[in-house]
């Protein structure tokens, strides 16, 4: 039995270490702050949140993968909503900085990998990733999206980590 709630998705293809999934809609708890080398600012307000820090006083569970994203030169980190939840009935934040953003069903090329948070290893995989999205035809139609699965004490070689754009086929 798995410890946290991980997101569900359906794998569409697979080849080698990438993946084409279907997710259902996601809520994530976020928030957007600057950037630092290592891509986790932000963590410390959204386990706020899930530790109570909301209108119904609420813990929330743990659930994985950490989300982040670029956007307007900021990152959002974001931790996704248990399934138990909906729009309607996730506890609201309480702190200005915390917000609820939906991401709609839809189709992601996902490549996965395990190492250490630093821009060598995520380029390294992203032109992976781009390639094959390119060679089969599709287009992305979102921004990166940088998931990780285990703590940052874990060590780089025993982190799963992964990349996804969503995307749509090419007319």
């Amino acid at each position: 039995m798995a410890l946290f709630e991980t997101i569900k998705y359906k794998v569409l293809v697979k080849e080698k270490n990438i993946e084409l999934r279907e997710y259902d809609d996601i809520l994530l708890a976020s928030t957007k702050t600057i950037m630092n080398d290592r891509r986790d600012s932000g963590f410390n307000s959204v386990f706020n949140y899930i530790s109570g820090e909301n209108d119904q006083k609420q813990k929330i569970s743990m659930t994985t993968p950490v989300v982040s994203y670029e956007e307007e030169g900021k990152l959002v980190t974001g931790f996704y909503v248990p399934s138990k939840y909906d729009q309607s009935s996730v506890p609201k934040p309480t702190k200005d900085e915390v917000f609820i953003n939906k991401f709609e069903k839809s189709i992601y090329a996902v490549i996965r990998f395990n190492g250490s948070w630093t821009d060598e290893n995520f380029n390294k995989y992203d032109e992976l990733l781009r390639k094959y999205i390119e060679e089969n035809k599709y287009d992305i139609i979102s921004n990166r999206l940088v998931l990780r699965y285990q703590p940052p004490f874990i060590p780089g070689m025993f982190r799963r980590n992964e990349i996804a754009y969503q995307i749509k086929a090419r007319r």
